[in-house]
């Protein structure tokens, strides 16, 4: 059986999801502002490490945004073929729809659709939102590595400084006790310093991995919308 596309077709733009996440960046960008003469020292004590997370959250959101913007690509075309007005603007179709617009082709919204076939546009339309999203689910997980990388490497950095420093304190003949002491506070400042590797890599790898997979939760949500829309729309012929 098949059916005239409906003119009347609803699709909702992402505009909650857009304002949620320019919130959580807001607040998130707010907080750094706030906490920055306690969060650089953090930054600092591995510049290289803490960088690549840095890049890789930036990434992340960048990724989020991304996803947003071809769902926004998506619900305009999609409402401008279901008009099917005279003079009404053409839209390149996105890559999410691109089976459905093959499908249609230039028929406009007189065009019939099969139900065998509505039921593949779905299940590639559903496998395209899926391949985006493992994009930031990648970047997201990629976060928490490097934050982990970052305290064993801190932590593999520590025990060796442990040894020497405990070497360093047999005493030698002729040595005072200030520089015992001396020894002591050199082998103490290389602990901590690999002690500040591993704790700022994982705070800063949890806390980027936190942010991104927030984002990532309103895009999924107005993922799902479109795609329960897109199937209520594809229903009623």
């Amino acid at each position: 059986m098949s059916g005239a596309i409906r003119l009347d077709a609803q699709f909702s733009q992402p505009v909650r999801q857009v304002m949620s996440m320019l919130i959580v960046l807001g607040l998130v960008a707010a907080g750094g502002w706030f906490a920055y003469g306690r969060i650089f020292p953090i930054f600092a004590a591995n510049v290289w490490l803490n960088g690549l997370i840095a890049t890789v959250f930036v990434l992340g959101v960048l990724a989020c945004f991304w996803q947003v913007v071809q769902l926004v690509k998506a619900v305009s075309w999609i409402e401008s073929f279901a008009a099917d007005r005279p003079g009404r603007p053409t839209y390149t179709p996105p890559q999410m729809l691109a089976p459905l617009a093959a499908l249609l082709g230039r028929g406009g919204a007189q065009r019939r659709i099969a139900t065998s076939a509505s039921t593949s546009i779905l299940e590639s339309v559903a496998t395209r939102i899926d391949e985006a999203r493992d994009i930031t689910r990648y970047l997201s997980n990629l976060l928490i590595f490097l934050g982990l990388l970052g305290t064993f490497y801190g932590l593999a950095t520590t025990v060796p400084a442990v040894v020497e420093t405990i070497r360093a304190l047999a005493p030698q003949e002729g040595e005072s006790g200030m520089a015992v002491f001396d020894k002591l506070m050199k082998g103490l400042e290389s602990q901590l310093g690999g002690m500040g590797t591993a704790f700022s890599s994982s705070l800063l790898g949890l806390a980027g991995s936190l942010v991104v997979g927030l984002l990532e939760l309103f895009v999924t949500h107005g993922q799902n919308r479109f795609y329960r829309e897109l199937e209520e729309w594809i229903s009623s012929i």
